[in-house]
């Protein structure tokens, strides 16, 4: 049986075939590690560990793409995976707009890392959401059920190297608790879901999120029509987040050339209420999304995609940035070493406005304040147009009158966007990278009985 070679000896391997061949190439190579605990009536129902370590070869052969995987990492494994990848660029058509990294990447610390998160005994990982349920308990007696309660980690380590001289590396860790709990009471269910991550394991709170789970089943219990009416819309920061998500894609270069996107051929114009900056940011510390480079071996930045409700750019990728004529922005992101890039953001959120979310609410004679969005992914990327199956709570003079659900939220995104008329400095960054604070939508349609 052949040694098993360290990830910088595999990367040496790959690059020495790549060069042997006389191609010109990448090598991607992601090792990682991953748990997950799953929590049923209050003792752990299943531990799931999962491993991964491999290598993506991409070659560019006079203009034309090829690209292979493999786990297999001995030299003959490295040396087949370098040829497929160059017999498969045979069968691709140039393009003119595809690159290799060509740039040095700085030794930036943006603090992502924490070793020994996955060697954590399980009953320290177990206990977390263990800890989750009974915070939900004693938030409501209400809340006696969880659909799923699950507790997961992970640490990797990401090397690049092209045969265009760029070489670098990070390592990186994860932990995240959600659960979903349930709210009964005179035959009404209602479930609430929340979930958080870090980079830490000791900065996880498992009480904040049984006990905002909780909140999100009662709050539901109850609910009544609401009828069709006009009416300024709240945004908590996680509801905002769901609508930051469904925007995200806008942003896109990819999206933008092939007409995809609301977005495009508007840089420098009015987007959205001059309160709206809108950034996306890798090199936030201890951000979730946060990476010193991307899935092409592009250093990452901090870029301010709206500022002040006026678009500034978008997000690329080597081949996009090139079809644009713009320099790129990093945010060619890979999912492992068996996937190709795509175009995604990092830790995208809406910046902190001046208002204090409390004020926000109580200056307000009715409103709608949402406690979930559904369908987000129908929207329109191109014209804009929604409609959307939500639920909240109806609000007069900012005291909660009654939650109301089986109610429809239409409207179009530009003018969403730009009836954003406050936007609070609760600014919250969830499980994903993505944040935002508070937000209050100054009207929309809301269809009801």
């Amino acid at each position: 049986m052949s040694e098993r070679l360290t990830n910088e000896a595999t990367v040496d391997a790959a690059l020495s075939a790549l060069k042997a061949s006389g191609a010109t190439g990448e090598v991607f190579l992601r090792e990682a590690q991953s748990g997950s605990v799953e929590i049923k009536e209050g003792a752990v129902e299943a531990v799931i560990a999962r491993g991964e370590r491999g290598i993506g070869i991409r070659v560019l052969d006079e203009q034309r793409l090829g690209f292979a995987y493999t786990s297999d990492l001995s030299n003959e494994g490295i040396r087949a995976c370098v040829d497929i990848s160059r017999r498969m660029s045979a069968l691709t058509e140039r393009d003119e707009d595809l690159a290799l990294a060509t740039r040095h990447i700085d030794d930036a610390d943006l603090d992502i890392y924490q070793a020994g998160i996955v060697d954590r005994p399980l009953s320290e990982r177990g206990a977390i959401a263990l800890a989750v349920e009974e915070a939900a308990r004693e938030t409501d007696p209400r809340v006696k059920q969880f659909r799923k309660t699950t507790y997961s980690d992970s640490e990797s380590t990401t090397i690049i190297a092209t045969t265009t001289g760029v070489r670098a590396s990070f390592r990186e860790s994860y932990c995240g608790v959600m659960t979903s709990a349930v709210a009964s009471e005179n035959g009404d269910r209602q479930i609430g879901y929340h979930g958080e991550a870090a980079r830490r394991f000791g900065e996880l709170d498992p009480a904040r999120v049984g006990r905002r789970a909780a909140q999100r089943a009662v709050e539901k219990l109850g609910a009544k029509p609401l009828a069709t009416q006009k009416v300024p819309v709240v945004l908590d920061p996680w509801m905002a987040m769901d609508l930051l998500r469904a925007i995200g894609p806008l942003f896109s270069a990819d999206n933008v050339l092939k007409g995809r996107s609301l977005f495009a051929n508007k840089v420098g114009q009015r987007v959205a209420n001059e309160r709206v900056t809108i950034v996306d940011d890798a090199r936030r510390p201890r951000g979730l999304r946060s990476a010193p480079f991307d899935g092409e071996g592009v250093a990452t930045e901090t870029r301010t995609l709206i500022d002040k409700g006026v678009l500034r750019g978008y997000l690329t990728s080597l081949k996009t940035a090139r079809k644009l004529g713009a320099e790129p922005t990093g945010n060619a992101r890979r999912s492992g070493y068996g996937s190709p890039a795509r175009i995604g953001p990092s830790n995208l959120f809406v910046a902190a406005g001046t208002d204090d979310a409390t004020a926000i609410i109580g200056g307000l004679d009715r409103a709608l304040a949402v406690t979930s969005l559904l369908n987000l992914h129908t929207i329109d990327p191109v014209s804009g147009e929604f409609s959307l199956g939500a639920t909240g709570n109806y609000l007069e003079r900012g005291n909660r009158v009654h939650p109301a659900q089986g109610i429809t939220i239409a409207g179009n995104l530009t003018h969403l966007l730009s009836s954003v008329v406050a936007v609070g400095t609760d600014l919250v960054f969830g499980p994903s990278g993505l944040g935002s604070p508070t937000l209050l939508i100054s009207e929309l349609s809301v269809g009801g009985a």
